[in-house]
């Protein structure tokens, strides 16, 4: 049989429209089969029951909280993305849930520059809303990831910078972000990279700061520009913590050596962790006359075993309500409390840490203070060195115990002992 070239297009046609009509029939059942079965799914499953808005906050809570680096890390195991992969609902609520996707933490050296795509990706998702960033990085910083940092530096309220360098690389390369929003700065510099002034611009240029934390080497902190460093004030920061990372050599600068160029006329808690030397009390006292905040928790802990007049310098903060005291002269403080009612007047928290042997004097002092003041809690923390060391491991004595029984009875949250053994 014979047919003409027009006869065989015509059925060829004909059969291709027959096709696409059986496909679009094909799609249809697919797609209500796909509906029945989400409709399936959600008279089975409970999750699917619920409220798509509270599916979205219990999304919220599965994000894995990173204390230290304050930013969820982009992998696949952990919420947002995991989650986003269980099925076309999860994923739908994930990508309508911007709260999922405002913490992020990155990778800045140049190997980030492969995720830098991603990173913009991760932050279009957040929307409007202000984002958390962690930058882990070397002294140099990847293009691209910067630019990603640039598009969201105005929605950025949280950085925390973990910078990590070799012996020979320079800190201070790392180029300075204008943060208009900035509301928490957190600095961690590597133990062979010491802390450079060029972070203190971040500060100054954040006035909105509440937070910030510093964790570094200060022993280079007063060779930027010569030592002469203008004065500025940050009149909403709430809490600064200053941190020495320990060194296998000692320095003579320490972290309150950066109270010199800073005023906080509104700050609330302050921690300290460095070599509380005679040049720190006096950085210290100076920066609370110059800013008179409402200061009410003071943290000071000493890495090295230099003993200070901690009375002395404390006495310029009249407001504190909260004291913390890893120093050797803890026993000075609470001989002031005793014996002086206008030193620290408002004072209801104290905590002392003593790393070495009590002796029955200093358990009455304690009693002492306390015939005097009322505080809320008490916490004295030490370790019972055995007797072969040259301490002694015995409590204290029996008549020291029942006045400090007679305190705990009175009211008092009283704890003295080591991290296992309450003696009261």
């Amino acid at each position: 049989m014979s047919f003409a070239p027009s006869e065989l297009q015509k059925e060829i046609a004909a059969l291709s429209s027959e096709i696409e009509a059986q496909k679009a029939i094909l799609d249809d059942l697919i797609g209500r089969r796909s509906r029945a079965q989400r409709n399936l799914n959600a008279v089975l499953d409970p999750m699917a029951r619920l409220p798509l808005e509270l599916q979205s906050k219990i999304f919220v809570h599965c994000l894995c909280s990173y204390e230290d680096e304050g930013a969820s890390r982009p992998d696949p195991k952990l919420a947002p993305m995991l989650v986003s992969n269980v099925c076309q609902l999860w994923r739908d609520i994930a990508l309508s849930t911007p709260e999922l996707w405002t913490h992020l933490r990155m990778e800045g050296s140049p190997r980030g520059e492969n995720h830098s795509q991603f990173y913009e990706i991760w932050l279009e998702r957040s929307g409007p809303l202000p984002v958390s960033l962690t930058l882990a990085s070397t002294s140099v910083l990847a293009e691209g990831v910067k630019h990603v940092i640039d598009r969201s530096a105005r929605r950025v309220e949280e950085f925390s910078l973990l910078l990590s360098a070799g012996p020979r690389s320079r800190g201070d390369r790392m180029p300075l972000l204008p943060f208009q929003s900035l509301k928490k700065l957190v600095i961690v510099v590597g133990d062979q990279n010491p802390f450079n002034m060029h972070w203190i611009d971040l500060m100054r240029m954040s006035p909105g700061l509440l937070h910030c934390t510093f964790v570094a080497q200060f022993s280079h902190l007063v060779d930027v520009n010569g030592g002469k460093f203008e004065c500025f004030t940050l009149a909403a920061l709430k809490e600064l913590r200053l941190k020495e990372r320990p060194s296998m050599f000692p320095v003579e600068v320490n972290p309150t050596n950066l109270l010199r160029y800073i005023t906080l006329p509104a700050l609330e808690r302050l921690h300290i962790r460095g070599s509380i030397t005679p040049d720190a009390v006096t950085d210290f006292s100076a920066f609370i006359l110059r800013s008179s905040p409402p200061l009410r928790s003071l943290v000071i802990e000493s890495i090295t075993a230099v003993s200070t007049p901690s009375a002395d310098y404390l006495s310029a903060a009249p407001t504190l309500e909260t004291l913390t005291l890893s120093t050797g002269d803890w026993a000075s403080v609470l001989e002031r409390l005793a014996t002086t009612p206008a030193f620290l007047p408002h004072l209801q928290h104290l905590t002392c840490s003593q790393s070495w042997m009590l002796t029955r004097d200093d358990f009455e002092v304690v009693v002492r203070m306390f015939n005097v003041r009322s505080l809320r809690t008490f916490r004295l923390n030490f370790l019972f060195v055995p007797a072969t060391f040259g301490g002694s491991a015995d409590p204290p004595d029996e008549d020291i115990l029942v006045e400090l029984r007679r305190i705990r009875d009175s009211g008092v949250d009283i704890y003295i002992g080591d991290k296992e053994q309450n003696l009261v």
